[in-house]
């Protein structure tokens, strides 16, 4: 008779649970949609944190980030493990995800077949032009200077498509070149 394991909170017999398999590393899932919802917000984020960061740097020092580099590098100097090598790195990594998000769309665009240039459009009217636009009728009509009759449903079915290959496109980008550190 198989034994039973009494939880002792409750007093409830219970089955022995099963063991669940933990993997060291889990899969990673990315979301396409997440991402590109949020590309306005960080390009601005990123450029007002790299105007701050000067205009600080500049406050404290009298010179030019890139002029205090330089004068390091010429010196011989290491600034590895300082809050300014960290707020590189964090802005240097922030610019090169732009950077991949940039080249996967315009990727798409070239793509040889009649519709990766509608889902270019798609995708820049509606998640990467510097102006946010509200509604999906004023985004179909921005895509149709580019692309011709689209409609309502159109525009979701081809968006919906576009997102797959932006996903396919931009994680493959990142697994050959080591981003993410899945290479």
């Amino acid at each position: 008779m198989p034994s039973k394991i009494t939880n002792t909170k409750s007093g409830c017999a219970s089955k022995p649970a099963a063991k669940q398999k933990h993997p060291k590393h889990p899969k990673l899932y990315h979301n396409p949609l997440t991402l590109l919802k949020a590309y306005r917000d960080v390009r601005l984020s990123l450029q007002l944190s790299m105007e701050q960061h000067q205009h600080d740097f500049e406050q404290e020092y009298g010179m030019t980030i890139t002029e205090y580099l330089d004068d390091i590098y010429a010196a011989g100097v290491e600034f590895t493990g300082t809050k300014l090598e960290h707020h590189a790195n964090t802005m240097k990594r922030t610019a090169e995800m732009l950077k991949l998000v940039d080249k996967s769309v315009h990727l798409i665009k070239e793509h040889d077949d009649d519709e990766g240039e509608s889902y270019y459009w798609i995708l820049y009217y509606s998640f990467l032009s510097p102006q946010r636009i509200e509604s999906v009728d004023e985004i179909i009509e921005a895509v149709q200077t580019h692309v011709p009759y689209m409609t309502r449903d159109n525009y979701f079915d081809r968006r919906n498509r576009a997102l797959d290959m932006f996903a396919s496109v931009l994680w493959g980008f990142t697994e050959k070149s080591g981003i993410w550190g899945m290479s």
